[in-house]
């Protein structure tokens, strides 16, 4: 016999009901997710140096009762094979900063080199980034080929990143035979330069650079998203090109791989990205969800958006 009360059977019933009208026009999302690709997430955060239970203090979860039946299981039974869609948001949405490690932590080393090699494109040397965070020259090209690094040096390099890379060489007293060789053994090396990584993905070993952008007609101004939206030829900056995942997201029913295709990022970094975004705004108070969402093979009517909501 039931031990349900007519309310609970009443709101039990309800909750079915809507989330059969949901289902029918193609809104529903199940409450839980496929844990793999969470694990996968958790895996490459721990191959950067962090351990699981810091990732877990990061994000807040507690490390028992989240990441050790989703990444080992508990008692007899193995790894879960479902997780809840919010700490799926949580974990995906995470990628570690260079702040959140210790000095002494010895952390990939792939967003550093991406660094030197970006400012390689622009004509500044390892010599010279050697130079300004002073350190003997040797020393720091045998730290940075190296398959780890030091927090510390990571975050030095990175801060001579940020000050030079839209920076000239030849503005701060460089030659320009000694600036052009170094661009040119960066264009045969396969380098990318500073416009081709996003900043907050920049550390992530599995990011790619974009490189297939169109030559812009024009690349400055202000309101780069809305002109791009627009239809406008504009080369995006980093913050530029979060406002169009945001836009794309939200307010159009683009699948993530279009949206990728779009602004020219893989899908797995599109939906980190829109993740992230929707961790944040929750930070700051605001809301942010896919506001338009219509299955392709039929038009919904009114009524059922309203039943629906």
């Amino acid at each position: 016999m039931s031990t349900r009360t007519p309310s609970m059977r009443a709101a039990h019933n309800h909750m079915q009901a809507r989330r059969r009208r949901l289902k029918a026009i193609g809104q529903w999302e199940d409450p839980y997710v496929p844990a793999e690709p969470v694990r996968s997430h958790l895996r490459a955060i721990n191959a950067t140096g962090m351990s699981f239970r810091a990732i877990a203090d990061r994000v807040g979860l507690p490390h028992d009762s989240s990441l050790q039946p989703l990444m080992w299981g508990r008692g007899k039974w193995g790894p879960a094979e479902k997780v809840k869609r919010e700490t799926a948001e949580l974990v995906l949405a995470y990628w570690p900063t260079l702040h959140d490690f210790q000095d002494d932590a010895l952390i990939d080393v792939t967003g550093t080199q991406r660094r030197v090699q970006a400012l390689a494109v622009r004509g500044w040397s390892r010599n010279e980034i050697a130079r300004r965070i002073r350190m003997r020259e040797d020393n720091f090209r045998k730290a940075i080929s190296k398959d780890r690094v030091t927090a510390y040096l990571a975050r030095q390099v990175a801060a001579v990143y940020d000050e030079l890379w839209n920076q000239d060489p030849v503005d701060h007293g460089i030659s320009r035979n000694a600036v052009a060789r170094i661009r040119a053994n960066a264009e045969r090396s396969g380098w990318h330069g500073p416009l081709a990584w996003d900043d907050e993905t920049l550390d992530e070993p599995a990011a790619v650079p974009v490189t297939d952008a169109v030559e812009p007609i024009a690349s400055e101004g202000e309101n780069l998203a809305a002109r791009w939206l627009l239809g406008e030829s504009v080369v995006l900056t980093s913050e530029a090109r979060k406002e169009v995942v945001a836009h794309l997201f939200e307010w159009t029913n683009d699948t993530t791989e279009e949206i990728a295709e779009k602004v020219g990022m893989t899908p797995a970094a599109a939906e980190a990205s829109w993740h992230r975004m929707k961790r944040q705004a929750r930070l700051e108070g605001r809301r942010m969800w896919r506001r338009v969402y219509v299955p392709r093979e039929r038009t919904l009517k009114q009524n059922e958006m309203e039943e629906a909501a």
